[in-house]
């Protein structure tokens, strides 16, 4: 098991767990740092952080925010983030209203093909941030629904039938641009990470075009390691990240244990707080590397 984690989900968005049941699995797992990243809320980060003391678990203050990058979702995580800076609580204020509109949206369409399903069960589903995993979960609850799931044995397989583009339940949100949310968190004080940058291209070439543009933005690093990268990803990423002089990070994207699952080449989702392949790399450098510029942003930003 690996000593760090720098991606992991809560019940404050999509997790299953709360924020101080994983820092708990983090000490039962023989980890000593972590990061809380909740899409677009760092609402979890707190009470992480009061349990991380408790326990002597370093939790560093993260979040992973959905943005555009030439009409392409991509993912960046922050981490060092001030969680109380006006300016980035204000955005993300505005990216959960958002979001509330985009789930009565889904709704809505989930109910035009038949399904039994209100905003207040998908409402009931969520603690935290609202996502498409709730939505999945409030319409596999209702019994009514048995037909309209017929090989649908999963969140996933929900999610991939019913709520992705294309599929009758999509709903487009609002995302907020690359750079101004490199902006944001470099803002608040945090280092800017391109979360699992692989699964978005099909090609290397690709990725390295977006990555020049994200370093346009001044994004801070990559992150190499991750259950949706291969051994060959994994070490392209490596190369990119000392060709741009970047730093690199290691997560394990957990949001809960889905033992069935599988990516389309074969990689499994982390079960687990901790559980990634580093494939026989060392990452004793990736949290001193951190560490070294969040001081440097902090000094800047204070």
């Amino acid at each position: 098991m690996n000593k760090i984690d720098l991606q992991i989900q809560s019940t404050a968005s999509d997790g299953k767990y709360a924020p101080a049941k994983l820092v708990e699995m983090a000490k039962e797992n023989g980890l000593d740092t972590i990061s809380i990243t909740d899409h677009d809320t760092v609402g979890g980060v707190k009470e992480a952080a009061d349990k991380g003391r408790e326990l002597d678990i370093r939790v560093i203050p993260g979040i992973e925010m959905s943005v555009h990058l030439d009409k392409k979702e991509l993912h960046i995580l922050g981490y060092g983030i001030d969680i109380e800076n006006l300016r980035l609580l204000d955005n993300l204020a505005h990216f959960q209203d958002d979001r509330i509109r985009r789930m009565r949206r889904i709704v809505e369409n989930l109910q035009k093909i038949g399904f039994k399903i209100t905003f207040e069960d998908v409402l009931k589903q969520a603690k935290g941030t609202m996502a498409r995993p709730h939505v999945a979960m409030a319409a596999m609850a209702n019994p009514e629904n048995k037909p309209l799931l017929v090989g649908i044995n999963s969140v996933h397989d929900f999610i991939e039938n019913y709520l992705v583009p294309g599929k009758p339940g999509y709903a487009d949100r609002e995302y907020v641009p690359a750079k101004e949310a490199i902006e944001l968190i470099h803002g608040a004080g945090g280092v800017a990470v391109w979360s699992h940058p692989a699964i978005h291209f099909d090609n290397f070439d690709q990725l390295e075009e977006a990555l020049q543009k994200m370093i346009s933005f001044n994004i801070d690093g990559l992150e190499a390691f991750s259950p949706s990268h291969t051994k060959e990803n994994a070490e392209k990423l490596l190369e990119l990240a000392k060709k741009y002089e970047l730093i690199f990070t290691a997560g394990s994207d957990f949001h809960q244990e889905t033992p069935n699952r599988e990516t389309p080449d074969g990689q499994r989702p982390a079960q687990t707080v901790g559980d990634f392949d580093t494939f026989g790399y060392n990452t004793d450098s990736v949290i001193p590397e951190l560490e070294r510029i969040i001081r440097k942003r902090n000094e800047i930003t204070h």
